[in-house]
């Protein structure tokens, strides 16, 4: 854990990196980190994320009670709140908009499918989408409940993205790499589409993932002896379909 002058000063780094690399517009997105005492620094609504202040930001409680700052919370922190509740690993939320992955949540086109890159299954495992809920009502934090538990990042139909992490920079550059593999993934379709891993190496991926402690199993704690018997099972039947060379 940080302490609260260092959380607020990356809240404000992570809002300026958002608005250099056009992630939000005008007063878009939202930022929040939780602290070790369970209380949660938020950015507010209707400030642009890359102008902020240290004193601009609010502390709230786990129930959305304003505890310090004299704006409002961002209009979205209900969606946060949902976040914190069903995570206790999760100690930072980055919602924004960037455009390329929005194109792609607006088009209702999954990321978690034909996955093309490595990258993207160490960094982030299965990219998630929460279907459509009206911004600012409790639809969207129970549209995101019903997937982050099980991915670190997610698209919201037409809506923009939320990334989440152990750390608010971890949480930030699962957005860069999301943003990154929804471009290299709209290239693949102007080049005539994407050559997808097998299931059997994106299996592999996940087995690796796993080993290195770069990623959680479906919001819960991971048992090795479970984990190694679900390898063992999973081999066996990859080698009974002959793809087991290649694990």
């Amino acid at each position: 854990m940080i302490d609260e002058v260092q959380a607020r000063q990356e809240i404000l780094e992570v809002g300026r990196r958002l608005q250099e690399r056009f992630f939000v517009a005008a007063n878009d997105g939202n930022i929040s980190v939780r602290q070790g005492t369970g209380e949660i620094l938020i950015t507010p609504t209707g400030v642009n994320k890359g102008d902020m202040s240290a004193e601009m930001l609010l502390k709230v409680d786990a129930e959305g009670s304003v505890l310090s700052g004299s704006l409002k919370p961002s209009s979205e922190m209900k969606m946060h709140l949902a976040v914190y509740r069903q995570r206790a690993d999760v100690q930072a939320l980055v919602h924004a908009h960037p455009p390329t992955a929005t194109g792609f949540a607006t088009s209702r086109i999954r990321l978690d499918q034909d996955v093309i890159l490595p990258e993207v299954v160490f960094g982030m495992g299965r990219i998630g989408f929460s279907e459509y809920g009206t911004p600012t009502t409790h639809q969207v934090p129970e549209a995101v409940s019903r997937e982050i538990a099980e991915c670190d990042a997610v698209l919201l139909a037409n809506h923009g993205a939320l990334t989440v992490g152990s750390s608010l920079m971890q949480a930030y550059y699962r957005m860069e790499t999301l943003e990154m593999y929804a471009r290299i993934r709209l290239v693949t379709i102007q080049l005539g589409g994407p050559k997808a891993l097998s299931d059997p190496e994106i299996e592999e991926l996940f087995h690796v993932r796993e080993q290195r402690g770069w990623g959680r199993s479906a919001g819960l704690e991971i048992d090795p002896q479970a984990v190694e018997a679900i390898s063992q099972i999973v081999l066996q039947v990859l080698q009974a379909q002959g793809a087991g060379s290649r694990l």
